[in-house]
């Protein structure tokens, strides 16, 4: 604001010997832009890859990873379960795909929350100031999508959610559901300090 007034106190004539310096400083700063700002969203986003490519290998390497092969197969043998899909960041909308052979619907202690809901919105929102899991979310990290002590198997990493658009195709019947992980995964990894993140 005190910029515009004392722009707007100077001379016509200074105003307008200020027109060739902005038209100097603008290319300047879309070229710095270009210079710095894509090779740092590519820093983040190979970070971000590799630490998903290395949580996927721990997986595999402690025997829980199932692949969409396997995973058809049994199917097709009539095997049943839930699909989790899972959103292990509170933004970005990555999110993981797990698989159980256990009915979750059946197992869970209490009603399952329906993710776009607003009431879940909400009370998650409460709970994240509060830095507490919803009680179905700590609940199905425990049992299913803890590295440490869940049992569900994980079918991928980064874009899970594509899991429940072919289940809906090919297999309405079988449930699915989200969780929201990041602060159970937070609670858990400061319990533990070699925890897999």
């Amino acid at each position: 604001m005190a910029l515009k007034e004392s722009v707007g106190k100077l001379p016509w004539y200074k105003i307008l010997a200020l027109i060739p310096l902005w038209l100097l400083i603008l290319p300047l700063m879309a070229v710095l832009f270009l210079i710095f700002v894509p090779p740092v969203a590519l820093f983040f986003f190979l970070q971000s890859l590799t630490g998903e490519l290395l949580f996927y290998l721990s997986m595999w390497n402690a025997g829980r990873t199932l692949s969409g092969h396997r995973l058809r197969q049994q199917l097709a043998a009539g095997e049943t379960g839930t699909l989790i899909i899972e959103h292990p960041l509170l933004a970005w909308g990555r999110t993981n795909a797990w698989w159980t052979p256990e009915n979750i619907l059946e197992e869970a202690p209490g009603p399952i929350p329906d993710f776009a809901s607003e009431e879940y919105q909400d009370q998650l929102l409460d709970l994240i100031e509060q830095d507490l899991p919803h009680p179905w979310d700590e609940w199905c990290w425990q049992q299913y999508t803890s590295p440490h002590q869940g049992q569900a198997r994980l079918l991928r990493v980064w874009n899970g959610k594509r899991y429940d658009l072919w289940f809906n195709t090919h297999y309405p019947a079988i449930p699915i559901v989200e969780t929201t992980t990041a602060i159970a995964r937070q609670l858990e990894s400061e319990t533990q300090p070699n925890s897999i993140k």
